[in-house]
């Protein structure tokens, strides 16, 4: 469901400003997830300094066996609580470095992109934290620095440091979650369609497969096609090549810094 250019963008940011990437994730990703069929969840992996860990994978059998769907409720959009939220923690609960000592965990939630991230606090305990536990102490920080900017302030600093905007972003989508997003609009879809057809497909094919749409009221095919193709993708076949290119970049900062298609959530660029 990624977009194949973001790991790639990450590890050149994370070279270009000269800090360490330690990654995790869910062994099979959002599709085993999805196809899980009377098996527990799959196991944890992350990076460490000293080699690579897995933790669970023993818990209870369940089914799903469809998409993840809009809705408050973590249960029902599982494809957050199992593919992000539960992978940090079990990165912070799985490394005995973390205990008697301090961390900060700093994500980038902002109160305009929500009415549920706009009650989140800016600074608190995360959900790791046992800083008053009798064991196994874990003292551990929350903060979201960027809460109460306005996306021009995001915009604003990226281009202070000539940090280039990732490519779905210039590709005209104005968020850089799961590619196929289950909060994704008809422009959207209809754009992925166009995009990555091979992709588009399969989800359909899955789709009917699990007589369950990804979207609640109507499936893919009629959802994109009341939908419009990006220009700012059907212009650039190099962009939208980059895009879906999970090859290694040399470097994300540049000298020619624009605002891309996708700024503030126009599809076609800036207002």
């Amino acid at each position: 469901m990624d977009w194949s250019s973001t790991g790639p963008y990450v590890a050149a940011l994370a070279r270009d400003l000269s800090l360490p990437l330690y990654r995790s994730w869910r062994e099979g990703g959002f599709e085993r997830e999805m196809l899980r069929d009377n098996a527990p969840t799959a196991p944890v992996v992350f990076e460490t300094p000293d080699g690579t860990i897995r933790a669970g994978g023993q818990g209870p059998m369940g089914t799903r066996m469809r998409f993840p769907q809009v809705s408050a409720s973590l249960s029902v959009r599982w494809c957050s609580a199992s593919l992000k939220i539960d992978v940090a923690d079990r990165a912070l609960r799985g490394q005995d470095k973390f205990l008697n000592c301090r961390t900060l965990v700093v994500t980038g939630e902002r109160a305009e992109e929500s009415p549920a991230r706009a009650r989140y606090a800016a600074f608190e305990p995360h959900r790791t934290d046992t800083r008053n536990g009798t064991r196994r102490r874990r003292h551990v920080d929350h903060w979201r620095p960027v809460h109460a900017w306005v996306e021009a302030e995001v915009w604003a600093i990226l281009k202070r440091w000539r940090v280039m905007p990732a490519y779905p972003y210039q590709a005209g989508f104005s968020r850089l979650s799961c590619a196929f997003c289950i909060f994704g609009n008809a422009d959207q879809f209809a754009t992925l369609k166009w995009m990555d057809a091979n992709r588009f497909a399969k989800l359909v094919r899955y789709e009917k497969n699990f007589g369950c749409t990804l979207k609640r009221a109507r499936g893919l095919d009629e959802l994109s096609s009341e939908g419009t193709v990006y220009q700012a993708a059907r212009s650039r076949p190099d962009l939208v090549a980059a895009c879906l290119s999970d090859g290694a970049l040399q470097t994300v900062l540049t000298e020619d810094w624009t605002h891309p298609a996708g700024a503030f959530g126009t599809g076609g660029g800036p207002v």
